[in-house]
């Protein structure tokens, strides 16, 4: 009993520098966690896009799968791959067999002798007519032919290099695939026990966590009827522009680049250019002049139309879905269409988490109904408490 006041000293003594021990055990443990899950995702960053992109379909097609599984019985375990089988037949191969089959015709056509073409463009640069109109420009015959003569080798140069570049591509594209269908399965069979452990780990609250998923399958879903969208826009004005111009074989030629415009970073461009390069040849200025017109309005109404409806079905704000879209596609390649305003409803959902902790909702977030206050609004009045009764003297 004499001991305890000097052991309780002792021990007083000693708790600052366990604790300082512990604080210090805690950090490393941290560092070395988050150290290693570093490495872990720079080891796997080039493998990233093709699952993550699989993730995206998988929250696509899971509503589909949780239909399918009740009817398959005893069965209900093939789900994820007939629905993984489903999206590759559906959508994969027709959409490698449009992408192979532009590539091959944009290649055979700049493949071919422009020997013919340029000396039909150079006569038709001796007309008077065309020669008047260069002098008034101020251009002479010599250097459009010149300029002309230099564009088809720049062009074919292009496309070779381009043809190259795809052939060298083809292993990772293999790759890609792969792993777009491993992930598009495992998400699709295990998706839910991923979720329910984001649950469980996420350090929010459940509210908030909900808004999160919800605002992720809102921006895929935009993103989907953007593409959709975009291309049934692109494909009836190109068909339009066809038929004005009188391009042999318009219909056909619409509904090819109709399906070329659901291809990302390739779009309708073969097909307009192509008919305006004809238009050239065959001696139709005018029209090719208008084709070319044609084809600039077409170009931008990507530039529109995919922002808006990804910000009318998603609540994105249009300003931050065409930012996001183009980031996504100098970050991520073609499936940062996709990618990108995901990664954009994100931060607007952490940015807009924070402004609700702090009472103010985020003028450009999804979740905004109510317009800014004005900068020279002035706060209500306070209220003041009612006059207390003060007791006879």
């Amino acid at each position: 009993m004499t001991h305890d006041g000097p052991l309780s000293a002792a021990q007083e003594r000693a708790h600052p520098a366990m604790q300082q021990d512990f604080q210090s055990d805690r950090w490393l443990s941290f560092a070395l966690r988050a150290g290693l899950i570093a490495l872990f995702f720079w080891m796997v960053k080039g493998l990233l896009v093709p699952v993550l992109l699989g993730g995206l379909v998988a929250l696509l097609v899971s509503p589909l799968q949780r239909r399918l599984a009740p009817r398959l019985g005893r069965f209900r375990q093939f789900a994820p791959a007939i629905s993984t089988v489903g999206v590759i037949i559906l959508v994969c191969i027709p959409l490698a067999v449009i992408i192979i089959e532009a590539s091959a015709s944009i290649s055979r056509f700049f493949a071919r002798d422009w020997s013919n073409t340029i000396e039909r463009v150079e006569g038709l640069l001796n007309d008077g007519r065309i020669t008047g109109l260069l002098n008034r420009a101020g251009l002479s015959g010599d250097d459009v032919r010149t300029y002309v003569s230099n564009l088809f080798e720049r062009v074919g140069s292009s496309i070779a290099g381009f043809a190259g570049g795809m052939v060298a591509a083809v292993p990772q594209t293999i790759v890609d695939a792969f792993l777009f269908i491993v992930g598009l399965y495992y998400l699709l069979r295990d998706g839910g026990l991923l979720l329910r452990w984001l649950l469980t780990q996420s350090p929010f609250r459940n509210e908030e966590t909900d808004v999160l998923f919800a605002s992720i399958q809102d921006t895929v879903h935009g993103a989907v009827l953007g593409l959709l969208a975009t291309a049934a826009v692109q494909g009836t004005l190109t068909t339009i522009a066809l038929f004005a111009c009188k391009v042999p074989g318009a219909f056909l030629l619409g509904l090819l680049a109709t399906l070329l415009s659901l291809v990302p970073m390739i779009g309708t461009t073969p097909v307009t250019l192509g008919a305006a390069v004809y238009l050239f040849v065959v001696g139709r200025i005018g029209a090719g002049i208008g084709m070319c017109a044609a084809a600039v309005l077409i170009g931008l109404s990507d530039n529109v139309i995919r922002p808006w409806v990804q910000s009318s079905h998603g609540g994105m704000h249009p300003l931050i879905a065409l930012l996001a879209i183009f980031g996504g596609l100098e970050l991520f390649g073609a499936a940062g269409i996709f990618i990108g305003p995901v990664v954009a409803a994100i931060v607007l959902w952490a940015v807009d988490t924070r402004a609700g902790i702090s009472g103010s909702g985020l003028p450009l977030g999804p979740h905004t109904s109510q317009p800014p206050p004005s900068m020279t609004s002035r706060p209500p009045p306070a209220s003041r408490p009612p006059p207390t009764s003060r007791p006879p003297v």
